[in-house]
């Protein structure tokens, strides 16, 4: 079974979108000592054989729990890249199919010590939807705790209900009702105690939910206090949704007439998505010199040699697939920078990874600042079947150097907290003032690194579960 903790963060992060799991089981002399009552009746009876499963297409859209329940482990056992860890489960001992799902993702740990499976979900068609496009019902705020271990206002998104309330970035949430969702899958409100900072007054906001379009890239400008003698461009990138690919086109053409010698990529908050996206953004950032080579190979299971064999992204100054504004073939802006910057903290996952993986494989100078991205060198693509996405985990990215085995994370070259005191760009936010210094002095800062993260309670919420997704099929 895979233990509770490794499915909360996603259950919190999709709210009703993603049920919670059983607990971790185990027992001895017949007496089963913790886990859930579930995980407790398999551990004292004996499992019959698990579903004998023919191929997925057999049973799809059969949408009766048993077909279902067939769809789900023909799936997994032809696409999941550790198919062989699944585990024996007892079909019958599970009434619906998220549980299911979980139920059959390996319980093995990784050469850190974490569950190698960490990041595999589901959830539904809409919510599914929201995750690849930004676009979804909300409130339009983030949450994070700071080093003292309070919930505070990340980010709110433009024209949403917590902006039109007046939160901002470096709120504090005081207290909210017990599970409270803040991203809902119906019509709903909250209310909830909010003050603008740890020192301010408190006051009640009510927030109704309504559509939210989040913007993967909300500011793309030059660095107003950068060193004089350096051009520095700043981005803030927060999601590789449908759409993004368009937006870096069009800031990083700026950033080329603006004749950037320093980008500072910001991706604290950019928690992954479409594979394409990081390609044109990471082939934006090299120069001719590094196309033909690879950007990240796909390493399937053993039953899929063939797409492991076909399956590389090279570099390119060309789009390769292509959005709205941007066609297949069109240009790319080439800013050859042999030195990039990237704000990181542990939300910086899946294809934000691939983007400092790729580059350093083909030898730009990757410094990262802030704290060790999450660890994710996994991807999947989008199933769909009754009503239910199926994210499991497919494959694992290398890049130029063959190097893929990250799953402890990046680690920052210059090592800073979070800072939720100043606004997002601005030259006296933490991150973005140690990058600039190091920009000026090739270093960084002597001062320590400020108070480090308290122990994490659970969150309220989290930002949506993304991940690594492959372009849409041609």
């Amino acid at each position: 079974m895979i233990p509770a903790g490794v499915r909360a963060a996603a259950a919190a992060a999709l709210a009703a979108g993603l049920l919670a799991a059983c607990g971790g089981g185990g027992g001895s002399a017949g007496q089963c000592v913790s886990g859930s009552a579930q995980t407790c009746a398999e551990a004292q009876q004996p499992a019959p054989p698990a579903l004998t499963a023919g191929p997925s297409a057999s049973y799809a859209g059969v949408c009766t729990l048993e077909g279902q329940k067939q769809f789900t482990r023909a799936y997994l056992d032809e696409s999941y890249l550790w198919y062989s860890e699944m585990p024996a489960v007892n079909a019958s001992l599970h009434n619906n199919i998220p549980d299911y799902f979980y139920s059959l993702l390996t319980p093995q740990r990784d050469a850190t010590g974490q569950f190698k499976d960490r990041f595999s979900f589901i959830v539904s068609n809409t919510v599914a939807d929201s995750l690849e496009t930004g676009a979804g019902l909300g409130y339009g705020i983030r949450w994070e705790q700071d080093g003292q271990g309070r919930t505070r206002a990340a980010f709110v998104d433009a024209a949403s209900p917590a902006a039109a309330a007046g939160l901002q970035r470096g709120g504090e949430l005081v207290s909210a009702p017990a599970g409270a969702s803040w991203y809902p899958s119906a019509a709903a409100s909250i209310s909830f105690v909010y003050r603008s900072s740890p020192s301010a007054p408190t006051r009640t906001v009510s927030l109704s939910a309504a559509q939210v379009q989040e913007d993967p890239l909300p500011m793309s400008m030059a660095a107003s206090a950068a060193p004089s003698d350096r051009k520095v461009w700043y981005l803030l990138f927060n999601a590789h949704t449908r759409g993004a690919q368009d937006k870096l086109i069009a800031a990083l053409g700026n950033a080329k007439a603006y004749g950037v010698q320093d980008l500072v990529l910001d991706m604290r908050y950019n928690g992954g998505g479409y594979l394409y996206t990081a390609l044109s953004l990471s082939s934006m950032v090299t120069g001719s010199g590094a196309d033909g080579k690879v950007f990240e190979q796909l390493r399937f299971n053993d039953k899929r040699g063939q797409e492991t064999a076909e399956s590389t992204f090279r570099f390119s100054g060309q789009v390769q697939w292509g959005e709205s504004l941007y066609g297949e073939g069109t240009a790319l802006p080439r800013l050859g920078l042999p030195r990039v910057y990237v704000l990181s903290t542990e939300n910086t996952c899946s294809a934000s990874e691939s983007v400092i993986n790729s580059l350093r494989g083909v030898g730009v100078n990757v410094v990262i600042v802030g704290s060790t991205t999450c660890g994710k060198p996994y991807g999947f693509s989008r199933a769909d079947n009754c009503g239910f996405s199926y994210y499991p985990i497919e494959f694992q990215g290398v890049n130029e150097q063959g190097f893929g085995d990250y799953a402890n994370g990046f680690t920052p070259t210059c090592a800073a907290a979070d800072d939720f005191e100043n606004a997002l760009g601005s030259p006296g936010e933490r991150l973005l003032a140690t990058a600039l210094h190091h920009i000026k002095n090739g270093s960084c800062p002597a001062q320590p690194m400020a108070a480090p993260l308290a122990a994490r309670a659970p969150l309220l919420s989290s930002a949506p579960v993304r991940g690594k997704l492959l372009p849409s099929r041609r």
